[in-house]
């Protein structure tokens, strides 16, 4: 159902008036299936503001490298509905780009 995206939203603005603003999706994937809400923000910084107020931990934030991009993603399920929260564009040193990484996380 939309409205329960949109009201999850609502809600977390209301409750945290400091977040900055996001591109924000909200879409049902399938018929029958939940709203998923979706949010890019443009700065880090934004991100994490956005990742602590949802209550995401840091470790369940993965990074992503393909052609050139990086971004950082996050996903979880807060008031039954399903958020994710990306932020593209993150510079990183030619090292932190080539060190290893597991299932679970980088080590940037």
């Amino acid at each position: 159902m939309q409205r329960s995206a949109v009201q999850v939203l609502a809600d977390l603005i209301d409750q945290h008036p400091e977040l900055p603003s996001a591109s924000v999706m909200i879409h049902r994937p399938w018929k029958g299936t939940p709203s998923e809400l979706q949010l890019v923000l443009e700065m880090s910084a934004g991100f994490e503001q956005w990742r602590a107020a949802i209550g995401i931990a840091p470790e369940n934030t993965d990074l992503y490298l393909y052609a050139g991009d990086s971004w950082i993603s996050a996903r979880t399920v807060h008031k039954g509905i399903d958020i994710r929260i990306a932020v593209h564009g993150i510079a990183l040193t030619t090292e932190q780009a080539n060190a290893p990484r597991d299932t679970k996380g980088v080590a940037a």
